[in-house]
């Protein structure tokens, strides 16, 4: 930002700014002087110039002929700097209510209280949010109870391989009859070549997601539809994972696992 932008964004006029450049560099000058030096039109200059001694920005020197000088920048825009932090602060602690405000009204973040019920579109972008933040282990058993769209099963893979991706550990727990779907078992090698530990298991209760110690979700479906609950008590995320580990000891090999289901199928 050079120094005529600079003194527009203070408030000043594209000639103001010209003028006050120009006397700044001298100790004191006419509108003659200022005529030679600026490509201000010489009304402009004498316009200019009344704005800015309106503006406590130079001094009138009176005389046989008048000279003008420049008010030092750090004392002509004292006002100017105190009006901008009095706005900034404003807009700070106004933008701290909204933030107030969309805590309390968004369902998508998590909440204080412990269990939230969500639904419809608010499921993704919570999973995302919470997937987004998880440090250092991602726990997952899946059901799979209800077929997925290939738009939406391709969004979670991408969604686990960037986790993969920051060195975060992901552990899952596969139901058998979840491996007779194709689009499972592509995924399931994808996932596996990127870094999964995966085990599969005659059944699991439901689909769940652990997210570090912060957070856990589970879902309950429907022929219409999926309400998925989030618990966010330390407690109740402790119960699900040792659920998890408790599962997790009864699984096997992933490997052999999707051989048995490809010699079934057949």
């Amino acid at each position: 930002m050079d120094s005529k932008e600079l003194l527009r964004t203070l408030g000043l006029t594209t000639y103001e700014a010209e003028v006050y450049e120009a006397l700044l560099k001298v100790e004191q000058a006419k509108v003659q002087d200022l005529a030679q030096i600026v490509t201000v039109p010489r009304p402009q200059i004498y316009v200019a110039l009344g704005t800015l001694l309106e503006k406590g920005m130079c001094r009138e020197i009176r005389g046989p002929v008048t000279y003008y000088s420049a008010v030092a920048p750090g004392l002509a825009f004292r006002g100017v700097l105190k009006q901008e932090e009095e706005m900034l602060k404003a807009k700070a602690e106004g933008l701290s209510k909204l933030e107030e405000e969309h805590r309390r009204l968004e369902p998508e973040n998590v909440p204080q209280n412990f269990v939230q019920v969500l639904r419809g579109r608010q499921v993704k972008r919570f999973i995302d949010e919470l997937t987004a933040e998880t440090k250092e282990e991602l726990l997952i058993t899946l059901k799979y109870t209800v077929p997925q769209s290939p738009k939406s099963l391709a969004g979670a893979v991408a969604s686990e391989r960037a986790v993969l991706g920051r060195g975060v550990r992901v552990r899952c727990l596969y139901e058998q009859a979840s491996l007779a779907q194709p689009e499972i078992r592509s995924a399931l090698a994808e996932l596996a070549q990127e870094g999964e530990q995966a085990r599969v298991v005659e059944s699991v209760p439901l689909d769940m997601m652990v997210f570090d110690r912060r957070a856990a979700l589970f879902s309950l479906s429907t022929r219409r539809d999926v309400t998925v609950f989030c618990y966010t008590h330390p407690d109740l995320i402790q119960v699900m994972r040792d659920s998890f580990e408790h599962v997790w000891l009864k699984g096997k090999d992933v490997a052999k696992a999707l051989k048995e289901s490809g010699n079934e199928s057949r």
